[in-house]
């Protein structure tokens, strides 16, 4: 009986961090009225023909541009105990309905100078900051990352 009940609540759990995640989706109201509104989900779609990548007309369309997306943090390292540079995904790595994002659904994120954060976290952000899309490849020459958000800045969602 035991085993059951944890497993029920595993599962509720799991369903509601789902149910906040897409109920989170849209882009919440920004106080300071910085950025145009963008969703992790409209930069997908990502095709690659003949060596070439092609964007998404959404993401060709505010590369450049201030925008801010909603999302969930997964750090990218700590320096002196303080977060810099984190990627932002739509739903929290630990939802079990969902795999991994793929690196269409994944920003890099550079917080601007003299911003940091104490740590990750499980909650929802805003992040604003300037668009990159753009094919970025590591030292071997493997795809690093599509789009960057850079000069950022982060709020809580919740409180």
């Amino acid at each position: 009986m035991h085993r059951v009940t944890i497993r029920f609540v595993r599962s509720l759990v799991c369903s509601l961090t789902l149910l906040l995640c897409l109920a989170g989706t849209t882009p919440a109201a920004n106080p300071a009225g910085e950025g145009t509104a963008l969703r992790i989900r409209d930069l997908a779609g990502v095709k690659v023909a003949q060596q070439q990548v092609q964007f998404p007309a959404k993401a060709v369309e505010l590369n450049g541009k201030v925008v801010e997306v909603n999302g969930f943090m997964v750090p990218l390292g700590l320096g002196e105990g303080k977060l810099k540079r984190f990627v932002l995904i739509e739903v929290p790595l630990s939802c079990c309905f969902m795999d991994g994002p793929g690196i269409d659904q994944m920003i890099f994120v550079t917080l601007a100078p003299g911003r940091e954060i104490d740590s990750a976290s499980d909650f929802p952000v805003a992040v604003t900051g300037k668009l990159e899309a753009g094919l970025v490849k590591n030292q071997y020459g493997q795809a690093e990352s599509l789009y960057r958000l850079t000069n950022a800045s982060v709020r809580k969602l919740v409180n």
